[in-house]
């Protein structure tokens, strides 16, 4: 994909068809980043306590790897009220250990881990795998029975005001594909197809099928194969393609956009002294002549501090609770830390430790960092036309109490 001209007074691309102002299409676009969608559910909550009137009518919902899993949570409690969607994600994620999230031989699965260590120790990546680490059949189940409880996501059985929801998905094979599973009210027009770096495959239903399609990292959780109009295809995670899906929901008609992103990218950015529109090698390329669209209005919610502080807050002063909170991972840990230092270690291990105090943790500051951005805005100015970075303070160990329990 093309740089494009960066200035106000210049065009990046022609692009004729004009996008309608509609303030009534609000989109929420979440993520991936592991485990710490946790924080996601924080963020979220804030933002109901402030706007959830207008939130109660979302019309668009696009996740990204975990991120999917938790817009199709969202999606399927929103006919009952957005409330009602943020303390699904909170009970979700406050219960969440390696036992009641993955099945299978936690001996194999350490013996697995070193290997896979090995690998990324030698070649950091999402590289393909004929084995993976975890098989996340547990929560799965868990998923499906809360999202059937709940009516399901047919456009018939979600919310009437939810127009659309989508996850974001990579067709594994010799060369990789951004693929998005759309379940929509109508089709995106083929003009505003124009440009796209996805394809889309529009689906009645939405499933937990097709979050964990989203999220299969390749190495850590099993491909996904799901039959299709175009036949079987095998999925991947989502983020490897499209981490933070924005440009699919401007195209689906969203004017105002949340943006959830718990990646972390900015902060490793910073970190390492790269560009921010710096891309990893291991993510799949866009084509030359592709462009992404830009919401009118944005609200960006984003860690600005490391998370690896929370994590070793929670688990760190117990060597059994660590290794319990990183299970089969803790071999990635020692190499890390080996090779980058603790700190780092700690930061890397923030994506995949679960333990329900370092969730809380993660929760009690998404819930922190978005309130110190609505703080800072006039009600009326939640949403910004070109978006500034936040700049929230960091959450202490030492005051992670009661923020969520209010």
């Amino acid at each position: 994909m093309k740089r494009r001209p960066q200035d106000e007074d210049q065009k990046a691309v022609q692009f004729h068809r004009s996008l309608e102002p509609n303030e009534s299409n609000l989109g929420i676009v979440l993520s991936g980043g592991g485990v710490r969608a946790a924080y996601q559910a924080g963020a979220l909550k804030a933002l109901g306590q402030v706007i959830g009137k207008d939130l109660d009518r979302t019309s668009i919902i696009l996740g990204s790897s975990i991120g999917a899993v938790n817009g199709l949570v969202v999606a399927a409690g929103l006919k009952t009220g957005f409330n009602h969607s943020v303390q699904m994600l909170d009970d979700l994620w406050r219960e969440r250990t390696f036992a009641n999230t993955f099945s299978g031989s936690r001996a194999r699965a350490f013996l697995r881990a070193i290997r896979i260590a090995a690998q990324q120790y030698l070649a950091p990546g999402p590289h393909g795998s004929s084995f993976t680490l975890f098989d996340p059949e547990p929560l799965r189940q868990k998923l499906d029975t809360a999202i059937q409880a709940n009516g399901g996501l047919t456009p018939e059985g979600r919310a009437a005001t939810l127009k659309s929801v989508g996850v974001m998905t990579t067709l594994e094979g010799e060369m990789r594909k951004p693929l998005l599973f759309l379940s929509s009210h109508q089709q995106i027009p083929p003009d505003q197809m124009v440009g796209t770096t996805f394809d889309v495959c529009y689906v009645n239903e939405l499933t937990v099928k097709h979050g964990f399609a989203s999220a299969a990292l390749p190495s850590i959780l099993p491909p996904v194969e799901i039959d299709t109009e175009r036949g079987r295809v095998r999925l991947v995670d989502g983020g490897i393609s499209q981490n933070v899906p924005v440009d699919p929901a401007v195209r689906l008609g969203a004017h105002r956009i949340i943006i959830i992103d718990i990646s972390g990218r900015s902060w490793w950015f910073d970190r390492y002294g790269e560009p921010h529109d710096t891309r990893p090698t291991w993510e799949v390329p866009a084509e030359s002549d592709t462009f992404c669209l830009r919401p009118p209005q944005t609200l960006t919610i984003r860690n600005q501090s490391a998370l690896g502080p929370l994590l070793k807050a929670a688990v760190g002063g117990s060597h059994k609770r660590f290794m319990n909170a990183c299970g089969a991972l803790w071999p990635l840990f020692t190499l890390v830390k080996a090779k980058m230092g603790e700190e780092l270690a700690y930061e890397v291990m923030s994506y995949g430790a679960l333990d329900p105090e370092y969730a809380n943790a993660l929760m009690e500051q998404g819930y922190h960092d978005t309130v110190a951005i609505i703080r800072r805005r006039p009600r009326q100015k939640l949403f910004y036309e070109h978006e500034e970075e936040p700049q929230a303070s960091p959450l202490k160990a030492e005051d992670t109490s009661s923020l969520l329990r209010a």
